[in-house]
């Protein structure tokens, strides 16, 4: 049996067993539908990752209607709002989903509801429904008069998806720093009401370039080829074996070049995806990426009787930082109880490369909790999500907040215990 601290076991029975909190407990339940229906209209406001303002505004404009008033948008498109403590402390805690998905305007065509009670539609999911969740707990909050000790901001990021690299919730830390002391976030991102996750995967996308003069495949034979280059290259990263602990993977997943079939190639482009859950190990695999890449190069340039000189270049295009909490550290273990508390069984994932990344790589304790629902289809057309029983979600989050932010006249502050 896992060992608690005792004094978070203590924290959750108490705020779990609090009339307001319990009130608050049932308000998600009782209000799903109203939920869902916002989850519904905002998923049909399409918000490809760099183009969030649409859905941004919305959001703002229900958060505020939901009775969070000092609220406002950035000019990245980041709506941020604060529920104000009554203990004027300084500090606060963070509740965030992610406004963005990965799909391109004209994917949404439309909602579906199944026999089953099952709703259709790209990005229902990930991660619209953690945005309307985070909706409801501020709702939930308000009706229930759960006044919190700590400031509690309620966020909606951009730039989470893709090559988008979570610069969404690194822009909001980054402003946030000098307004507050922010003790811990809590993002909603990731399927079911058991899974979380607390530790950061590093992850970097290269994107290698090789040209040189071209020519004819006849009477230009000599001439070096870029496509070439770029093989003998990918042969090389083919070699490298990354560690297994900490894992560690690379791909080489795209690539083109050329410019005619009967042609020597003047340009070859391909690009590279590296992970890890160690910034170490993805460090030293960058490292070796990199001199496989050279060494390709070098072989076709060295070839007897070439001609020509290759040009390599090397660009980072995303890089997402890696990182580790302890395993019993104040937060992991109160996400733990937490998923308890509500009746589920809790499993913590290793990794995970999600808006939590940027708070590790901060020093922020953070978790990633999953939307609560049964999910299928993620970063699909054929996305679907199942609502019920949902509310999970969003109770989990009334319970750690109350923790962690305190309530007056109900319990401390955690950090405050």
């Amino acid at each position: 049996m896992e060992h608690f601290n005792p004094k978070l076991v203590e924290a959750v029975e108490h705020v779990k067993t609090n009339p307001s909190v319990q009130t608050a407990l049932e308000y998600v339940k009782d209000h799903l539908d109203e939920t869902i229906r916002d989850q519904k209209e905002l998923v049909l406001i399409e918000a490809p990752t760099g183009h969030e303002k649409a859905k941004a505004e919305r959001y703002l404009s229900m958060l505020r209607e939901a009775g969070l008033d000092d609220i406002y948008m950035d000019e990245h498109f980041n709506v941020i709002g604060k529920l104000h403590g009554t203990g004027n402390t300084g500090c606060s805690v963070l509740l965030e989903g992610h406004l963005d998905t990965v799909f391109s305007f004209g994917d949404v065509k439309g909602i579906e509801t199944d026999a089953e009670g099952r709703i259709h539609c790209p990005g229902i999911c990930d991660d619209t429904r953690a945005i309307a969740a985070n909706l409801a707990v501020l709702r939930a909050f308000k009706a229930a008069n759960l006044r919190p000790v700590h400031d509690i901001y309620f966020c909606g990021t951009v730039c989470e998806e893709g090559l988008g690299g979570m610069k969404g919730m690194a822009w909001t830390l980054d402003q946030l720093k000098d307004k507050t002391k922010l003790l811990t976030t809590i993002s909603i991102d990731g399927a079911t009401a058991e899974i979380f996750y607390a530790n950061a995967t590093g992850m970097i996308d290269l994107e290698i370039t090789i040209e040189g003069p071209g020519g004819h495949a006849w009477t230009a034979c000599e001439r070096v080829s870029a496509i070439h280059a770029a093989g003998l290259a990918i042969a090389e990263i083919a070699k490298i074996v990354p560690p297994k602990d900490p894992k560690t993977t690379l791909t080489v997943s795209l690539i083109e070049g050329g410019q005619a079939i009967h042609a020597i190639a003047q340009k070859a482009v391909f690009k590279i995806n590296a992970r890890s859950n160690s910034q170490a190990a993805l460090n030293e695999v960058e490292e070796q990426i990199y001199q496989a890449t050279r060494r390709g190069v070098e072989i076709e340039q060295k070839k007897e009787g070439s001609e020509g000189e290759l040009c390599l270049s090397i660009e980072k295009t995303l890089d997402v930082p890696a990182g580790t909490q302890p395993d019993d550290a104040p937060i992991i273990q109160l996400a733990k109880l937490a998923t308890q508390a509500v009746g589920r069984n809790y499993k913590f994932l290793p990794g995970g490369c999600t808006n939590t990344n940027m708070s590790i790589e901060r020093g922020i304790p953070a978790v990633t909790l999953g939307r609560g629902g049964e999910e299928y289809g993620t970063h699909t057309l054929k996305e679907w999500f199942n609502p019920k029983g949902v509310y999970a979600c969003e109770q989990k989050s009334i319970l750690m907040l109350s923790v962690l932010a305190g309530l007056d006249g109900v319990i401390a502050p955690l950090d405050k215990a």
